[in-house]
């Protein structure tokens, strides 16, 4: 095959890799929306509701059954064409092509049908092909597909990545806790207490038949009006 004929299946080539790329930015961006939008708000509702575990459990295996939506949604095509080779073919790239450039339309694909007809080929038609090559040399085919477009899409996921950083910043307790409770969903786990108990007392050992004296502090956001102690089925309020 000559060089002109080279260089016409190269530019081919070049347009359907560069084709292929774009199709997977677009779809990484839109996969990444989805995924953290579900997560910010899986996330929020365990952190205020508490949950049962079959909910939780529901959210988790969703979360999985999003990212293999996603996957198949929106990423499909260029990993199936990147490990198999399987999408668009050279006929169907060059009918994209043609719709794009007025002045090929659909002498790309005739070239194209042409020289995979005939095996072999007699001067005159490799003169042919030779000339009929010369006419797309000033096309750059992939200069079709604009990879700046997808910066549009990028709105999309900008509100729920300034969701995250914003919680992040606020209290990031609401992913972690949340995250640490979606996935041990097997678990129980009941709301905390806005205040925590802190004995004083530097040592707890006592001697029979004598008063112990138990100190304790009570920090928190709030503080309950009495506090007990519960000694066996005995309950004692505390000082």
């Amino acid at each position: 095959m000559s060089s002109r004929l080279n260089s016409v299946t190269n530019k081919i080539s070049s347009f359907r890799r560069k084709y292929y790329v774009n199709m997977f930015l677009r779809g990484s961006i839109l996969t990444l929306t989805f995924l953290l939008a579900y997560y910010l708000l899986a996330t929020l509702i365990e952190y205020n509701l508490w949950l049962g575990k079959e909910v939780r459990f529901a959210l988790f295996v969703l979360f999985f059954a999003t990212v293999a939506y996603c996957i198949y949604r929106y990423l499909r095509n260029p990993l199936v064409w990147w490990l198999s080779g399987r999408g668009i073919g050279k006929e169907e790239s060059a009918k994209m092509i043609g719709s794009h450039f007025p002045a090929i339309q659909d002498r790309l694909v005739n070239f194209l049908q042409l020289s995979s007809a005939t095996k072999n080929r007699g001067p005159l038609l490799e003169a042919s092909l030779e000339q009929k090559a010369s006419l797309f040399e000033k096309f750059a085919f992939e200069s079709i597909v604009d990879l700046g477009e997808n910066k549009r899409y990028l709105k999309y996921l900008a509100i729920p990545f300034l969701a995250f950083a914003a919680i992040i910043l606020i209290n990031q307790k609401v992913l972690t806790q949340s995250t640490d409770r979606l996935i041990h969903f097997n678990q129980e786990f009941s709301p905390q207490a806005p205040f925590r108990f802190v004995i004083e007392n530097s040592k707890l050992i006592s001697f029979p038949n004598e008063d112990f004296l138990l100190n304790i502090r009570l920090d928190g956001d709030a503080i309950p009006e009495a506090t007990y102690l519960i000694i066996g089925q005995q309950r004692v309020k505390m000082e």
